[in-house]
């Protein structure tokens, strides 16, 4: 199942859910570093293309992570003094965890969204895995969302200049400004295309069973999701076996 040269949707699917989950649970930086940032820089570099200002905007949050872990949880000995600010082991362990964690799982993100397409995505998970339609029909337009609101976004950009503001937002008025419009769009097309689906009868649908397929691509994709399990594993008991003793002596 699938587009021809192309892992099998439920495949990726499989691959993404898990190690998004994976990375949730894991709070080892060594093995987040191992599982996150490869599928970061084959995400990023597959998505770079269509998705560069979801990429870039994506990266300019990490100056939000850090004053959040420096508000939060600057505890510890002093790891960098500048002047009056004093960077202490507890916001800078939280910075890297967190940020290698949200970078592993964008990174999945951009890899399933690239490689995938939104109509064959919904026939492979209803015939394959059994998924729910709703569930089916919800993926597979936040997957067709991605792109539309790539380009709202662009357009909205594009209004900002001829306004003669910033085309990319960085204080929160800016950031309102973008938001706004782009989220009234899109609850207005969702709105929409549910009232589009139902009248089509998309609810009283029947679909055909199929076992999931499992060729040379997709034993290959499953070798690796495996194998990054194992290294969270191992990140895990490591965290466990020094961290946990530590704090409850």
């Amino acid at each position: 199942m699938g587009c021809e040269g192309l892992v099998d949707p439920a495949v990726l699917f499989i691959y993404g859910l898990v190690l998004t989950l994976v990375l949730f649970i894991d709070r080892d930086a060594l093995s987040l570093a191992l599982i996150g940032v490869p599928n970061a820089i084959v995400g990023f570099a597959l998505g770079w293309r269509k998705y560069k200002v979801l990429i870039a905007l994506f990266l300019i949050g990490f100056a939000g992570l850090a004053i959040n872990a420096l508000l939060l949880t600057n505890v510890g000995p002093a790891v960098l003094v500048v002047g009056p600010l004093i960077v202490r082991a507890g916001a800078v362990n939280t910075f890297i965890t967190i940020g290698l964690r949200i970078t592993g799982i964008a990174g999945v993100a951009f890899l399933f969204v690239s490689l995938v397409d939104p109509a064959l995505t919904i026939r492979s998970l209803e015939r394959e895995l059994r998924l729910p339609k709703g569930v089916c029909f919800a993926l597979a337009y936040a997957l067709r969302l991605v792109d539309l609101m790539s380009k709202d976004l662009r357009e909205v950009q594009g209004v900002r200049v001829l306004r003669g503001y910033r085309s990319v937002p960085i204080t929160p008025t800016d950031i309102k400004s973008v938001l706004t419009p782009l989220l009234s769009v899109g609850y207005e097309r969702a709105l929409w295309v549910g009232i589009a689906a139902e009248l089509r009868g998309f609810r009283l649908r029947k679909v055909s069973k199929e076992p999931l397929r499992i060729g040379w691509k997709e034993a290959i994709v499953l070798t690796l999701l495996a194998l990054q399990i194992l290294i969270a594993l191992a990140g895990m008991l490591g965290y466990l076996w020094l961290v946990v003793p530590y704090t409850f002596h």
